[in-house]
């Protein structure tokens, strides 16, 4: 079985007024929509993380209005919703020496990871009833 995974662009961006506005405008005026996103800043230079539908299409207009964009495949968890789940999935990772390198929540369970290795976290995940969702499902 595949492992779902979805596409998350980081976009490298001054930190500045209106510089997130100009990212969202650009993606606002194409019609895509963010689902999710996580921004850690520094003094100078902020890295916004978004989920978009159409990775491919966003990526290339945003490259088109100067910014530096990578992107990168994520699992996006359904997190159990109840006290502990989120711990039951971090614990899964962590005994088998999976390291989370960062994690953000795109909607109320949904969470993006970031993880060593993306094959042997999603098939752990779903080994042990723990949904993945695909871009499809999350942007439904």
């Amino acid at each position: 079985m595949e492992i779902p995974t979805v596409t998350q662009l980081a976009l490298f961006v001054e930190n500045r007024a209106g510089r997130l506005s100009e990212v969202c405008g650009v993606l606002g005026k194409a019609g895509i929509n963010i689902l999710g996103f996580s921004i850690a800043d520094t003094a100078e230079y902020g890295i916004f993380r978004l989920i978009v539908a159409d990775a491919e299409k966003a990526g290339q207009l945003l490259r088109e209005a100067h910014f530096t964009v990578a992107r990168r495949d994520v699992l996006c968890v359904d997190i159990p919703h109840r006290p502990g789940g989120l711990a039951e999935v971090l614990g899964l990772l962590s005994r088998q020496g999976i390291n989370v390198e960062y994690m953000y929540v795109a909607a109320r369970t949904l969470i993006i990871l970031n993880v060593e290795s993306l094959e042997q976290a999603g098939r752990l995940l779903l080994d042990n009833g723990i949904a993945l969702k695909s871009i499809e499902e999350l942007a439904g």
